[in-house]
């Protein structure tokens, strides 16, 4: 049984997870995760838990997919701030930031890249997701990074 105040915590900071995140996340792919819902600190909207302080971020489910392929190699990780959405750390020792862009904000988003290490906290590598591959062509980072595109999650480049 995972613990509840553990799911509501994980809530409070991310904002929202779909259910199958939360199983995926938890480790518990049969728990419908519906003990957080006792309260009114948490509610759901179709398969969406949100904490009642927050709003459902289409952006934060994104990067909350992209977190849970990489569940097995995970040692932490933690809600980073605008334009990375999370920070994991993987048991290589490897500090990942995960940026996810909108149709508004793609070309910011690429000249904050492309001035790293001036406008992001360190990382060994950046996971980015865009609503398309147009923007793919203009990154010119020192770092490696995997371009992805949204809803599907498909890797542009290796």
């Amino acid at each position: 049984m995972i613990d509840k105040l553990k799911v509501i915590n994980f809530l409070q900071d991310f904002g929202c997870a779909k259910l199958n995140q939360l199983q995926i996340l938890y480790n518990d792919e049969n728990n419908n995760f519906k003990n957080v819902l006792n309260g009114n600190i948490v509610s759901k909207k179709g398969d969406i838990f949100v904490h009642n302080t927050k709003k459902i971020n289409d952006k934060m489910l994104i990067a909350l997919d992209i977190l849970c392929k990489y569940k097995n190699r995970l040692v932490k990780f933690y809600q980073g701030y605008e334009p990375v959405f999370i920070t994991f750390l993987t048991k290589d020792n490897l500090m990942y930031h995960i940026i996810v862009a909108d149709e508004e904000n793609q070309k910011g988003i690429v000249k904050i890249i492309n001035s790293y290490p001036i406008s992001l906290p360190k990382a060994d590598r950046l996971i980015l997701s865009f609503p398309n591959g147009e923007q793919l062509e203009n990154i010119e980072c020192e770092i490696p990074f995997l371009y992805s595109t949204y809803p599907r999650l498909e890797v542009l480049n290796e």
